[in-house]
């Protein structure tokens, strides 16, 4: 099972949200969000949780 950046991007777009807001609901940097959405920063547990609680999704539906 791998982790799909791609698809946070998709999700967020959908909900009409910028990533700087999302990295400010997630508490991260907006440039370390641009690095999950293109896959190339690695997530970490409690990050994917707050993703998946953000975009009101199961953290299950960024896995592949």
């Amino acid at each position: 099972m791998k982790f799909q950046g791609s698809i946070v991007k998709k999700t967020r777009e959908e909900k009409g949200y910028k990533q700087c807001y999302l990295a400010y609901l997630i508490g991260i940097s907006q440039s370390h969000l641009s690095k999950i959405e293109s896959d190339k920063a690695v997530v970490t547990v409690p990050e994917l949780v707050k993703i998946a609680n953000s975009l009101d999704k199961q953290f299950s539906y960024f896995i592949n």
